[in-house]
């Protein structure tokens, strides 16, 4: 048995879940349609390949979980960079750490996850 995990201890604060939700993103100015292929309480993970992101930029998020008929609306960061190639498990993207938690649209989050984990 090994035991790596004790070498990288993982930092998340929340659970996380896969999960292929469609996103609406602002940033810049610009708007992005993608799709999660991870959710927390804490943020996203967003495939997007081709991207110009850069880390500490805010990002506006519009989430539609499958369970509400009002999108989430949160605003975020961008806490990771991944370019295409960079890694080899990942075909690039970009992590978005959400600001303000434990509204009611965080909440809204973490009932679909409970919902998804049970």
């Amino acid at each position: 048995m090994s035991h790596d995990f004790l070498k990288n201890p993982e930092r998340r604060n929340y659970q996380r879940i896969d999960a292929d939700l469609p996103v609406n993103l602002m940033i810049d100015g610009q708007p992005i349609d993608a799709t999660t292929s991870n959710v927390s309480c804490g943020g996203i993970f967003l495939p997007i390949k081709k991207n110009n992101f850069s880390e500490k930029s805010e990002v506006e998020v519009i989430l539609h979980l499958p369970d509400t008929d009002k999108p989430v609306k949160v605003i975020g960061e961008v806490s990771r960079v991944e370019r295409e190639g960079g890694n080899q498990e990942s075909g690039g993207g970009v992590a978005v750490k959400f600001k303000g938690l434990f509204d009611d649209n965080i909440l809204a989050i973490d009932r679909f996850i409970k919902n998804k984990l049970h």
